[in-house]
């Protein structure tokens, strides 16, 4: 039976130190603690996060969060505009949204004070509050992120298990992008899991039908990671309903199941995050589906920066998953995001190699890609004119 206890909390909103470059946020709020949806495989169980041990069934709803955002936002001295992440710890629209609203009320603010938004959700609940992110996507920028981990109905309800089904989830993203084509909506494919959702045949078919009903990309993660009490709950399900299954992942995360505590890996081992992550990539480039999302750009002195950070990230990204040296690549873009002043100030000083993290190769790559952009500014800038 689920538990609702409201909670008071002495905050609601999360800074991050580095933005967050697989979903572009610098912020996050979460409603509730712990999630209805009692996904086996989510990394919220997890010690680190610290929530409660019945994860599905004793619910913390936070006493007021739109209030307390509000007088966070209205009274920052430091705080800019960016991407909030309405999720993370949970799902923002779990079967507890319907009674309390508490990421309504959140959304209302960050609307209120043109916060761009980004949701990550498996319920069809979102479209209640379309209108509300369809004035926060015209006014800045919003993306609705939906996760789909497998269209395969029996293995979805094993994962998760109290779950709006995969149909359902697709039907969203139709919906969204048919009201409100403004905003930024697609598949999370996350977490990509060994022997269960990872044949061939299962990625492309839910690439395509991700293209059917329109989504603008497909994120996707390959590998399921595991951790202490997360890992422990996975394998517990996994032995008793595929027990067959059980060899492949003591050799993939180098574990032995008799042991009483899990001691593995937190990620697959040998080429399998690469194999995947190829194929995947074959995937997307056949169906014409991007796999990284448009980020939000302000319209301040920030821009230029935030452009030239969105594709060093993008390309981090792509030597990432091709097991390619991407480490620089990614910190110069995260150092240059948070720079305060702009980029091409320090390439007209000859100074972009003073950024931590650009090597040559990063510096070429900042000068060729500031060439480009500028040079389209004042295109169209002469345009406007």
């Amino acid at each position: 039976m689920v538990t609702f206890t409201i909670k008071q909390f002495k905050s609601i909103l999360n800074v991050y130190k580095y933005i967050d470059s697989w979903f572009w946020a610098k912020y996050s709020v979460n409603g509730y603690n712990g999630c209805q949806f009692g996904c086996i495989y989510c990394d919220s169980r997890s010690a680190k996060y610290h929530l409660p041990a019945d994860f599905e069934n004793d619910i913390i709803v936070k006493d007021q969060p739109g209030a307390m955002l509000d007088q966070r936002l209205a009274h920052a001295r430091t705080l800019r505009p960016d991407v909030v992440a309405m999720s993370g710890a949970n799902d923002p629209y779990q079967p507890a949204e319907k009674k309390f609203e508490n990421t309504l009320a959140c959304a209302k603010v960050l609307a209120k004070h043109r916060y761009p938004v980004h949701i990550c959700t498996k319920s069809p609940l979102v479209l209640r509050d379309v209108n509300v992110y369809q004035q926060i996507a015209r006014d800045t920028w919003c993306a609705i992120s939906v996760t789909i981990t497998t269209q395969d109905t029996d293995v979805a309800r094993f994962l998760e298990p109290r779950a709006p089904t995969p149909q359902q989830r697709l039907d969203t993203i139709r919906s969204i992008k048919q009201q409100a084509p403004e905003i930024n909506s697609g598949v999370l494919l996350m977490p990509i899991i060994p022997e269960l959702t990872d044949a061939v045949a299962q990625l492309d078919q839910l690439v395509a039908a991700a293209k059917d009903v329109g989504a603008d990309y497909v994120i996707f993660s390959p590998g399921l990671t595991m951790r202490d009490v997360q890992a422990d709950w996975f394998l517990k399900h996994l032995m008793r309903h595929y027990p067959n299954l059980m060899p492949r992942f003591e050799q993939l995360y180098k574990f032995d199941h008799r042991n009483p505590a899990y001691h593995g890996q937190y990620n697959p081992t040998g080429d399998y995050l690469l194999r995947i992550s190829e194929q995947m990539l074959d995937i997307c480039a056949s169906h014409k589906m991007p796999y990284r999302i448009k980020r939000f750009l302000p319209r301040d002195e920030r821009r230029l920066n935030y452009q030239i950070a969105e594709i060093l990230l993008n390309k981090a990204y792509e030597l990432q998953i091709q097991g390619k040296s991407w480490q620089d690549m990614h910190w110069a873009g995260i150092h240059l995001h948070e720079m305060k002043q702009s980029v091409d100030t320090l390439y007209a000083m000859g100074e972009l190699n003073s950024l931590r993290n650009v090597t040559p190769i990063v510096e070429k790559e900042i000068v060729e890609v500031l060439g480009r952009i500028v040079k389209k500014t004042v295109i169209d800038e002469y345009k406007i004119r």
